[in-house]
């Protein structure tokens, strides 16, 4: 077991390693498939366009007429999904619509803004460039083109694209088995009326939310109370039936965390503890063949842990290609010191001011601040090796929207 904490890089080239765990796959419908992992390479079944057609409602042209001024306007028109061929005589013009297929003999077409109809003449008031306004068949997707890898996410930017190319269905790898539980004897559901020293169990629904995915089949395994044996017994009953397991709390040095005792007695534990803040306490191993997953019992560590790092994992794990979170290089609207030497996310949201984004932190950075959060739009991210922070520095910002979807 490796006992000194790892840089989320370190982390990250732990995952990159890790080999696919899920390898059933499925032919599904394309309409079910978003947010699946694709288990083959798609190559197009057609050109894209599949025909040269028009990108306006306008009219044909001649393609050695441009430059005259005054056209005939024939008694032909096209409209989208007509299919008949047709030709433009020299010297005249033919009403198009957009998407409309193209006459063989033009190439080009001019806006019905740019012109004038008297009775059966146009007027152009604009001379339009050769080939404007006209799409040219295959000048998107050429025919047998390589449009997505295998491993690729199927999501909302190329599903519609999966669609134009001709497919109906797909191949996909199967949903992963994740189960999860949270732990403390402290923990009670927000139905109970709090007592004495109780808490609510908010990562319960954390942890639901965030496993809510089409590629995922989620179980809830309940609470783990603070009692080795106990920990152990539902831990090491639950290895055979999911792939992943992952646990909220327990994953500190206390006497009363067992689960990191558990995983290093009956597995392996690859890692323990990060270079992170806040998240630090996370062990990261294995029993048999499912990996086993604890995080801190703070919401706020489990929030971006999740984001960091658990994500990142399930979808390698899974056979997709491990890609790095889109982050924005921003400006600090503040100055601060940083304590550790640790990697740290600061909550925080971008904000336009002076006619210039930058990042505004949230006034309550505690790793138990949950409502850090619920009234931020995402986080900044400090490197290690930085410990001053001083107004007008920039930093990675990564938003919510991006982390969680």
């Amino acid at each position: 077991m490796n006992k000194k904490p790892l840089y989320l890089k370190q982390i990250l080239n732990f995952i990159k390693k890790q080999s696919i765990l899920v390898k059933k796959t499925e032919i599904i419908n394309l309409i079910n498939a978003e947010d699946k992992i694709l288990a083959e390479n798609i190559y197009s079944k057609i050109d894209l366009p599949p025909f040269k057609n028009s990108a306006v409602d306008g009219y044909a042209i001649f393609k050695t007429d441009l430059n005259s001024m005054n056209k005939k306007i024939s008694k032909k028109r096209i409209a989208a999904g007509d299919d008949e061929n047709i030709r433009i005589n020299k010297g005249e013009v033919i009403r198009i619509f957009t998407g409309a297929k193209m006459p063989s003999n033009s190439n080009t077409v001019v806006m019905q803004e740019n012109t004038k109809v008297f009775n059966d003449k146009l007027l152009l008031l604009k001379i339009p460039n050769y080939g404007e306004n006209c799409r040219d068949k295959g000048e998107d997707i050429s025919k047998g083109k390589l449009v997505l890898k295998k491993g690729s996410k199927i999501d909302v930017k190329n599903l519609n694209l999966l669609a134009a190319i001709g497919y109906s269905k797909v191949k996909v790898y199967s949903k992963i088995k994740v189960g999860y539980f949270t732990s403390g004897n402290e923990l009670v559901r927000p139905t109970t009326k709090l007592k004495k020293s109780k808490i609510y169990n908010s990562n319960y629904f954390l942890l639901s939310s965030l496993l809510d995915k089409n590629y995922i089949t989620k179980k809830f395994l309940g609470n783990l109370p603070d009692n080795a044996k106990k920990v152990e017994h539902k831990l090491l009953n639950n290895i055979s039936k999911f792939n992943i397991i992952i646990t909220t709390g327990g994953a500190s040095v206390g006497d009363e965390d067992h689960l990191v005792k558990t995983l290093e007695n009956k597995g392996k534990i690859f890692f323990w503890r990060a270079a992170i803040k806040p998240g630090r306490p996370i062990a990261v191993g294995k029993i048999k063949n499912t990996y086993i997953v604890c995080l801190p019992g703070n919401p706020v560590s489990v929030h971006l842990l999740y984001a960091f790092i658990v994500k990142p994992l399930i979808l390698k794990l899974l056979g997709a290609t491990l890609l790095k979170i889109s982050a924005e290089k921003l400006k600090t609207n503040f100055s601060m010191i940083k304590k550790t030497k640790r990697l740290e996310w600061i909550r925080a949201s971008k904000k336009l001011i002076n006619n210039e984004y930058v990042i505004v932190k949230h006034p309550k950075q505690g790793s138990g601040m949950i409502s850090s959060i619920s009234y931020s739009d995402g986080v900044v991210e400090i490197p290690e090796r930085v410990s001053h922070i001083n107004k007008g520095d920039i930093f990675d910002y990564y938003d919510f929207d991006k982390l969680f979807n």
